[in-house]
Order: structure tokens, then C-alpha cells, then sequence
């Protein structure tokens, strides 16, 4: 299959420190191309987020590597995984949970972490981060777990008084706040061309969904660099848009005939 990938970060405008912790790790299993794409953004407000979202993207990068291969294909695989991907999640929860009681402080992060395996998708998600699905329109596969999202889904707040409402940021689940931890999980089939696009909050508050679409599905790139000059170029644009926070993408595109 024809896959390039890569993916970018920024500190921003305003930050001292880089709380985004993004990564994509790639490997053959089992004679099927594989992807692990992670993001994970400390969350403002809390200490050390920049340890949390590091701690929790390296717990999943080595699940890839050394424990998903192990993992039997047959009509439970897909169960299996998402179990797996789950737990890895609520071990990642229990450490730094335990890390700040033992320091008397509040140490978390987001998590929205893709395993594609060809065409197969799994998903791990907490917090706010993004997962989009482009095939030809975007398509968010996520859910943001905030006060203002919850908000609109209770019919609280329209769509449009939600863009414009200044608790946005006020997320209410995170890997590591607290004891216990609501982790959501997704997994389907990708049909045609396709891309997917993993990205923080500083990424998607100030980009369109044409522009996402017109970026990462419809350009096609000969390489990883190309792609990768791409996202650096978008996350350039967010900034002069007046994005002061961490930017973070990673970019899995997939074309039949290249």
C-alpha cells in the first residue's frame, strides 16, 4: 500500500515550554503496513505537562512496537486491540495519577493516538485532541470531551454560540487528573484515498475544514518531507492567524496509484 506519513510541532507565540508531545512510528506486521500516530498535549494549567504527554506518547509507542505485534489475527483481533489500546490508556492513567499524589501536585495529558493497520483504523481518545478522517470530506472521528462540548450536545448551547464561548478550553477528562479516567475507543474501515489527520486543540481552532481537506487529502506528495513542509507551512499560517498555544499535526495519507 502506498502510505507517506509525518507529522510537526510548535511551541507557539506565547509558551515557555512545549507541552505537545506528537510522534508517528511505523512498522510491517504480519506482512501488513502499520501506523502508530500520537498526540498528546499537557494540560494548561496542571504541572509538568509537557512529562505527562511524553510519558503517555512513549507508553503507546512501545505498545506498538513490542506488544501489538504479538496480538493473533483472528475474528477477535479487532476487540482485542481496542482492549489493549484501552488499558495501555488506564495504566498510563494510574502512574500519573499516582505521580502527582506522590509530589503533591496534578500532572495530565490528552491522548488521541491511531493504529492503522491497511485499512483497518483503531482509536484510543481522551481530552479535546483531534482525529479527522479526509476521503473527500472531513470527517471527525472524536469526540472533545469539554464543558462546552457537552454543553451543545445537551442542547445547552447552539454550534455557533459554542465557537464563540470563552470555557473552550475547560476539558473535562484527561489521562492522569484523577483516579479514574472515561476512555473512548473507535475503530472502522477506510475506503478509496484517504488521510488521516492527528492534531491539538492549537492546531484546529483556526484552520477550516476546506483548507484540511484541501491540504492533507487533495494535494498529493511524493514524499514524507514534502508532506512534512506542508504541515509546517499550515502551523506558520495558524500562528499568524493569532494561535498563541502549542501546534501539533501528524498526517497519514494513503493513495491506490501514486
Amino acid at each position: 500500500m502506498n502510505f507517506i506519513a509525518c507529522c510537526g510541532t510548535d511551541i507557539g507565540t506565547s509558551r515557555k515550554v512545549n507541552q505537545d508531545a506528537v510522534s508517528i512510528k511505523t512498522r510491517q506486521i504480519h506482512g501488513i503496513d502499520c501506523y502508530m500516530a500520537i498526540v498528546c498535549d499537557g494540560v494548561g494549567g496542571l504541572a509538568q505537562g509537557e512529562y505527562a504527554s511524553s510519558c503517555m506518547r512513549e507508553r503507546l509507542e512501545r505498545w506498538f512496537l513490542y506488544e501489538y505485534p504479538q496480538i493473533d489475527g483472528n475474528e477477535e483481533a479487532d476487540k482485542i486491540v481496542l482492549e489493549r489500546l484501552r488499558k495501555t490508556v488506564e495504566l498510563q492513567n494510574k502512574v500519573l495519577y499516582e505521580y502527582g499524589l506522590s509530589r503533591g501536585i496534578r500532572c495530565a495529558t490528552t491522548v488521541s493516538a491511531l493504529l492503522l493497520a491497511g485499512r483497518s483504523y483503531f482509536i484510543v481518545h481522551v481530552g479535546d485532541s483531534r482525529i479527522y478522517l479526509l476521503d473527500g470530506k472531513v470527517n471527525r472521528l472524536t469526540e472533545d470531551q469539554t464543558l462546552v462540548a457537552r454543553e451543545v450536545k445537551m442542547g445547552i448551547l447552539s454550534k455557533e454560540d459554542a465557537q464563540r464561548d470563552g470555557r473552550q478550553n475547560v476539558i473535562l477528562q484527561s489521562v492522569g487528573a484523577d483516579k479514574k479516567v472515561d476512555i473512548l475507543t473507535y475503530c472502522g474501515l477506510a475506503a478509496g484515498n484517504f488521510s488521516f489527520l492527528l492534531c491539538s486543540d492549537g492546531f484546529y481552532h483556526h484552520a477550516a475544514e476546506r483548507e484540511l481537506l484541501e491540504l492533507f487529502f487533495e494535494k498529493k506528495y511524493d514524499n514524507s518531507e514534502q508532506l512534512g513542509k506542508s504541515i509546517e507551512s499550515m502551523i506558520g499560517y495558524l500562528k499568524d492567524r493569532g494561535e498563541q498555544d502549542n501546534i501539533s499535526a501528524a498526517v497519514i495519507q494513503y493513495r491506490e496509484n501514486i
